[in-house]
């Protein structure tokens, strides 16, 4: 399935079938981040959503379960990038 986002300075799209996710996290910001790997040569990574297990925006609840987050975010990405069917 082709698709085409919409950010300032960027032109084009990225075909769903080549595309792997990937998890981007930040520890310094505390921020964990599920991203499409659109482009493999220029190394686009696009974030589609953010992964949040704490209800109160405070880097010591962000702290707390940061790790959780990542190995959370890990898991939904190597499962997309096994997946055998997609559109």
């Amino acid at each position: 399935m082709e698709i085409t986002p919409k950010f300032q300075f960027v032109e084009g799209g990225f075909d769903t079938k080549d595309t792997k996710m990937v998890c981007v996290h930040k520890k310094q910001y505390m921020s964990v981040e599920l991203c499409v790997k659109a482009n493999k040569d220029k190394g686009w990574n696009i974030p589609i959503a953010k992964v949040k297990l704490h209800s109160r925006d405070t880097y010591g609840d962000a702290s707390i379960v940061f790790d959780d987050q990542v190995k959370l975010c890990e898991e939904i990405a190597r499962r997309w990038n096994e997946c055998e069917t997609k559109l």
